[in-house]
């Protein structure tokens, strides 16, 4: 045979022609028994047949492969040749460098298979041979770029599948388990061979899978050291493959010696593949080795500084992947050792090495590191420190305002520093100058590099950043910059006036650095108080909230400064600049009762100033008794009365109303204002007339109880006697009852001016008459106390002087009373005895005191003739007025009697269906403010509190005044209600609706009260009910659902206790729609919780139970039969990490329970909770696209947005655990072209859902049930299948769970009793519950119900649709038409909002 083979042609074409006859030949040889047994016969012609294919050059002959088979296949006949020469002949054709040779590959492939020497060779454990194959096949480098596709899939097929194979059948192979455990070195060898061409060689990288498959162990172990270090090092080879330091880092995870050894290699290895940006490779070595084996490593300072040069190598494209893959873990690990202080600074170069990076995942690992607790010695790092704020602040120009990013450990970042440097206050020398150039650079809101915004992230470090800025280092001009910054934000025609609300909180923390700033410097020039006084005047003419009922920005910087001037103002010329900033929030405060906020301003501002710099408040006065006198507020008593001297004409002009306004304050009050009318009694007594007197002494009668908080105004009457004693003429009995009554020497001395001014006056006669009274006071008072005893005798003396005869002529009636020192002295001076010296000065006081009353009188009495003459003048005017007036009052009164004729024609409507606003008055009151005025039902809303949204509600009805009307009462008590109206009809001047009312009330004899202690205002919606141990999370609640546009109401522990608590418990429940109760083990033993539950049960107010922790349902207790009627909603999350505790579906939960009731603020919606009543549903619509024949008339759904319907069929009555479902069944009815009604739709509008759950269930065919045991006790559900059943609306029951009998137990059972269910119970994937024959039967109903829709073609009958604007984005393109269906006139279309 090796002859005939020698002899065999090269050319193809003679092979083909010589083929039957050459294999007739090797036929015929191959059953030769001479040469069957020759084993060396065999061996040479496999070394010819190895001959013709090496020397073959022609193209590949599949004929050659044939008879190359045959030869094989007779030469491994037994006698087999040895696997020596079978080996060494294989491998002189795997030796061949061209490897684009298919006929050899083809030999190589049919002589393995045929041969199996695979097989072979792994039972014989013959490592030689195998090791001589792996010699040979690592020469070749199988780079793709040399060979073509199908070569390269032939060899990839030969290697992966042939001589080695991952696939445990495959047994013919020289990968086996038990090889490669004793050939380890061999093959690993190999596979670092493969490893290195792998990348630039498929051929080689199918081989390297295959051994990462069958050997993932094959590095776990070496021969000897020497090795282990070749292979690790191996790794930093440019061209070796990530798998091969995949599998050569595996080998260090579970064998710790040999990492002990390594480590230091290791990191050299690590750092040198970083370098080569092979960041996925030093990933291996990190998670396999650093992190798995962390507790080994005691040299940290090596490791930090590895860590540090890798930072600064890496390059830029792969940072990301390098922080995710390669710093994540090493930060987590560092930041949970304790390492020694020293290496602080190490730790510190860390973190700014990570920083460096200005990627958005390099905050956080640098964050982890500087968080580690009591490490860094940070008075020591105020260079680092420095770089680390300069760090932070180069992340200014990554533009990302997505929310809740790592971006954001930038400011924790800062805030660490903070926290420290409040400890260490020398730090804020270090961060100073940074913080305060980076405030300023970013307040211009736009980034000059970008020319775009600063992303959320920046402002989130200003915040912090302006706590930074060292107080002690401020400057006048800082405040000139900032305040320059705050003019802007505020100025309408700066662009950036429109993103200042997107950046609140850090321009709020501007202002309160401004105003640390400013108490810092307390000095300030004048320029800079013009400034701020300029400022605060532009901020007065900006709205005081935001829409979230926020205080704007412009105000809240405004009320900073302003109650910071105070220590500021050092001079009169400080403080004018102020003056015009002033008479402005008087304006505001007075002239807009909604802007009464800004009174504290002003009042605070005068409060300072009217004492320091008295001559600025002089224009002012005016306003001051304004505020004293008006509105009775007394603050200002102090400065007005300071005041009076320089300017006594405005306090004169009201002198009158300072009188009659006196007992109106109260008994605390009272002191001041009579020291106010005193001190003008005391300059003008003239000023006081006989009415002034006659009304002082009525009042003083009429409010005897409060005598002792009168007394000052017996000093006033004093000054007013010794000026005009005969306007106590009539009263000087009354001076002396209460001496008597009260033993009182302030009443007394008011008698003593009286009685001496008289005397004066009225001579001789008066002065007996009132010596005789004197003596006799002195008889009558029992236990006459000393003072008055003395005051008294005194009295006599000064009587006396000018009269002495007569008071010697009672020199007998004073010898009973001499043993007193003031009567021996008396008697001494009519006996005419030499007085002491005392006695003597006393005399001559009395004398002075006698010439002073006398010229105060004479001068009274000139100045009362002069008021006399104006007086008589001015009534003359007024007489004339009088007359013309009361011709006017004659039209008036025709033209009211024609008003009453016509009134009493106008048809008189039922208001049987009003259910609170009185019968007697409504229609009337009603008809007067729905006509368009400046003060008609609008203004009566907005004075009660009533939000714009709700206003533009109550616009929209047929009669808006009682759309209001009917709000107001129902809320309020009868009696609160009514006297709330009247209260502020009369503020608003719509006396003629006032008229109505009190005439009808008193008509039907009731009784409306003077006053109420009661805050006239809408009460909020909601009311919450909780035990105070859970109030932190209640407020948090209360805080999310105002942000929802619900006001809420809760008890906060500002109110006192008692009956006062209760009176505003009551209120606040009276006044909800809505009683939410947040109920905790705690809350069931509250007696005050459970007065809150039975009066909002006995109100019939809608109560919504939460579950504020795990506790049994009805809970025990008193509250337990009450709540077995109520679903709780489960309101709390074991597995929540952020703020809100509660599930973020319960939530929303919450709110649509909420919305049955009572329509969200707008208003007060934030962004957060930006049309939340829109479905956040993926597919709400679920209308395929048609295209009909005409071209023309096309069907187009643009997006699943929410299309509005009108005149739906079906509406869908369920509990809302079932809400995926039930869209799911919305879908299916959709596509068929059913019109249906679900609550979700209808979150928007100002009405109730009620009203239109109403409307649904009136207009639509059918109604489908969709029943479960939470469906039958839910109030909401009930009310739904009551008005279904009286409209006799067909019913259709789908029961989703077990009910324990049907019909279900319990108010539903009447509805259903007749109903047979159609069982959905079975389902428990949402998508396959609306399948089968159980959705069938549906539809059988529905056909029969509604049989107008073709389910074959649903789209037909779709009506006409359009987007609502609250759930479309882009409003500008135009939703297409979709053709109707015919639609019944007159209908009211329920509508998908």
């Amino acid at each position: 045979m090796e002859e005939l083979i020698q002899q065999l042609t090269h050319n193809n074409q003679q092979f083909e022609e010589q083929w039957p006859t050459l294999h007739t030949q090797l036929h015929k040889l191959s059953i030769d028994s001479s040469e069957v047994d020759s084993v060396i016969v065999k061996v040479k012609s496999l070394d010819a047949l190895v001959d013709y294919i090496l020397a073959d050059t022609e193209e590949f002959l599949y004929v050659k492969l044939v008879m190359t088979e045959k030869v094989i296949t007779y030469a491994i006949e037994d006698p087999i040749p040895p696997f020596d020469e079978l080996t060494r002949i294989f491998c002189r054709v795997l030796n061949v460098s061209n490897t684009n040779n298919l006929f050899n590959l083809s030999f190589l492939e049919k002589f393995f298979y045929v041969t199996r020497i695979g097989e072979e060779l792994s039972k014989i454990s013959s490592a030689i041979l195998i090791d001589s194959m792996f010699n040979h096949l690592e020469k070749h480098e199988f780079l793709n770029k040399n060979l073509d596709d199908k070569m390269k899939q032939s060899w990839q097929q030969f290697l992966s599948r042939g001589l080695f194979s991952s696939l445990s059948m495959d047994t013919n192979k020289l990968n086996s388990e038990a090889t490669m455990n004793n050939m380890r070195s061999s093959f690993q060898r190999l596979y670092r061979c493969a490893a290195l061409n792998s990348h630039q060689s498929d051929v080689w990288s199918a081989v390297l899978n295959v051994l990462n498959r069958t050997y993932p162990t094959l590095f776990n172990s070496y021969t000897n050291s020497e090795e282990a270090t070749f292979y690790l090092t191996s790794c930093a080879e440019p061209a070796i493959s990530a798998d091969y330091v995949h599998l050569i880092s595996q080998g260090y995870k579970s064998d710790l010696e040999l990492f002990k050894t390594n480590i230091s290699l290791i990191c050299t290895i690590m750092e040198k593949l970083v370098l080569q940006n092979r960041v996925d490779a030093c990933r291996y070595f990190m998670d396999n080795a650093l992190i798995v084996h962390f507790k080994l490593i005691t040299n940290f300072e090596e490791l930090l500084q590895m860590l540090i040069r890798m930072c600064s190598s890496v390059n830029t494209e792969s940072r990301n992947s390098f922080c995710k893959s390669v710093i994540s873990p090493i930060t987590y690990e560092l930041s949970s050792k304790k390492c020694k202080k020293e290496l602080a600074g190490l730790f510190f170069d860390f973190i700014l090495a990570i920083l460096s990076f200005t990627i958005m995942d390099a905050p956080k690992f640098a964050y982890n590191i500087l968080a580690i607790g009591e490490f860094y010695p940070w008075k020591q790092l105020d260079t680092k420190i420095t770089q680390l704020i300069q760090s932070c602040i180069t992340y200014d120009n990554i533009a990302y305002d997505t929310r809740n990013t790592d971006l954001d450990y930038l400011n924790q970042i800062l805030s660490i520093i903070r926290e420290r440097a409040k400890v260490n206050p020398t730090m804020l020398r270090a961060t100073h100058t940074l913080a305060l150039e980076a405030v300023l650079k970013w307040s211009s809101i736009i980034n000059n590099d970008t020319g775009k915004p600063y992303s959320r992230h920046v402002f989130g470090m200003g915040v912090v950043m302006a706590e930074l800025v060292d107080q002690q280092q401020v400057s006048v001009e800082s405040c000139s910059k900032l305040l320059g910054i705050f003019r802007k934000l505020i100025d309408p025609d700066d662009e950036i006036f429109e993103l200042n609300q997107l950046y609140d909180q850090f321009f709020r923390s501007l202002v309160k650095l401004l105003t640390e700033f400013l108490g810092h410097l307390k000095t300030l020039p004048l320029t800079l108080h013009e400034e701020i006084a300029s400022f605060i005047l532009a901020a007065l003419n900006h709205p005081f909230m935001n829409e979230n009922g926020a205080m704007t920005l412009a105000q809240t910087a405004s009320l900073s400064l302003w109650f910071k001037l105070g220590v500021c103002m050092h001079t009169e010329d400080d403080a004018r600049p102020y003056k015009t900033c002033a008479d402005r929030l008087y304006q505001l405060a007075f002239e807009d009762e909604a802007q009464q906020r800004f009174y504290p301003w002003w009042l605070t501002f005068w409060t300072i100033v009217g004492i320091k710099y008295p001559n600025l408040a002089l224009d002012h006065i005016s306003q001051f008794l304004e505020d004293i006198i008006d509105r009775k507020q007394f603050t200002l008593l102090s400065v007005v009365t300071a005041l009076y001297s320089k300017r006594p004409e405005s306090f004169h002009s009201r002198l009158n109303d300072l009188i009659h306004g006196l007992f109106d304050v109260g008994n605390q009050r009272l002191q001041p204002i009579s020291f106010l009318i005193d001190t003008v009694v005391q300059a003008r007594p003239e000023l006081i007339t006989s009415e002034h007197v006659d009304y002082l002494f009525t009042l003083i009668k009429d409010n005897i109880d409060l005598f002792d908080a009168m007394l000052h105004i017996f000093q006033t009457l004093g000054h007013i006697a010794s000026a005009q004693p005969h306007l106590f003429d009539k009263h000087k009995d009354t001076l002396f009852d209460y001496t008597i009554e009260r033993n009182s020497t302030v009443v007394f001395d008011c008698l003593q001016h009286y009685l001496v001014a008289s005397t004066i006056i009225n001579g001789e006669k008066t002065a007996d008459e009132y010596l005789t009274r004197l003596i006799d006071l002195i008889k009558i008072i029992k236990n006459i106390a000393i003072e008055l005893k003395t005051q008294i005798f005194h009295t006599c003396q000064v009587l006396g002087v000018r009269h002495k005869h007569i008071l010697a002529a009672k020199r007998n009636d004073l010898i009973p009373f001499e043993s007193d020192s003031t009567c021996q002295a008396l008697i001494g001076f009519i006996d005419g005895n030499i007085l002491s010296e005392e006695n003597q000065a006393m005399i001559n006081r009395t004398l002075d005191e006698i010439v002073q009353i006398e010229r105060r009188v004479v001068h009274t009495e000139q100045d009362v003739q002069n008021i006399i003459k104006v007086v008589k003048h001015q009534e003359l005017n007024i007489t004339n007025l009088n007359s013309h007036i009361n011709e006017i009052d004659t039209r008036v009164n025709n033209i009211s009697e024609q008003v009453d004729f016509h009134a009493r024609e106008i048809e008189r409507i039922d208001m049987k269906t009003l259910s609170y606003v009185p019968s007697e008055w409504g229609r009337d009151v009603c008809t007067l403010l729905n006509v368009r005025t400046d003060n008609d039902w609008r203004l009566l809303g907005k004075r009660f509190g009533y939000s714009t949204s709700e206003v533009k509600h109550w616009a929209m009805q047929i009669d808006p005044s009682m759309s209001l009307l009917n709000e107001w009462f129902m809320t309020h008590k009868a009696d609160e209600a009514t006297y709330g109206l009247l209260k502020v009809l009369n503020d608003i001047g719509r006396t003629d609706a006032e008229e109505i009312i009190r005439k009808a009330v008193t008509k039907a004899g009731q009784l409306i009260p003077d006053d109420m202690s009661i805050e006239i205002k809408r009460l909020p919606p909601v009311f919450i009910s909780y035990q105070w141990g859970s109030q932190k999370a209640v407020l948090r609640l209360k805080s999310n659902l105002e942000q929802a546009g619900y006001l809420c109401w809760m008890d906060t522990g500002q109110m006192g206790g008692g009956d006062k608590l209760f009176a505003k418990l009551d209120a606040g429940i009276r006044g909800a729609k809505v009683v939410i109760c947040c109920m905790n083990k705690a809350y069931t033993q509250s007696d005050n919780c459970s007065r809150e539950v039975h009066l909002t049960i006995s109100t019939g107010k809608t109560l919504i139970p939460l579950q504020m922790e795990k506790q049994t349902w009805p809970p025990e207790g008193a509250l337990g039969p009450i709540m077995s009627e109520y679903l709780f909603i489960r309101f709390f999350d074991r597995k929540a990490n952020d703020d809100n505790y509660w599930p973020a579906d319960k939530f929303t939960e919450l709110l649509g329970q909420i919305r049955y009731h009572v329509a969200p603020d707008p208003d007060m919606i934030s962004g957060q909770y930006h049309n939340w009543f829109v479905p956040r549903i993926d597919n709400l619509i679920f209308l395929q696209p048609q295209t009909s024949n005409d071209s023309k008339d096309k069907t187009i759904v643009q997006d699943n947005l929410p299309l509005v319907v009108t005149h739906p069929q079906i509406m869908i009555s369920y509990q809302w655990d079932y809400q995926k479902d039930i869209v799911n069944l919305y879908e299916k009815l959709t596509r068929l072209g059913y019109r249906c009604w679900l609550d979700i739709f209808q979150m928007g509008g100002g009405d109730s859902l009620f009203e239109k759950i109403d409307t649904g269930v009136r207009h639509a065919k059918c109604i489908l049930a969709c029943v479960t045991p939470k469906y039958t006790k839910s109030i909401n559900c009930r009310r739904e299948m009551a008005l279904s059943d009286a409209l006799k609306k067909p019913i259709i029951p789908l029961l989703f769970e077990e009910t324990s009998t049907w019909p279900p137990e319990g108010p539903m059972a009447m509805v259903f009793a007749e109903k047979p269910y159609i069982d959905f119970r079975r389902a428990n994937d949402h998508s396959e519950r609306w399948t089968g024959k159980e959705f069938e039967s549906v539809l059988a109903r529905l056909q029969q119900i509604i049989p107008e829709v073709q389910t074959e073609k649903p789209q037909r009958y779709l009506i006409d649709m359009q987007r609502p604007t609250t759930a479309t984005k882009e409003q500008n393109k135009k939703s297409k038409r979709i053709r109707s269906a015919p639609v019944t006139p007159l209908s009211r279309a329920c509508s998908i909002m």
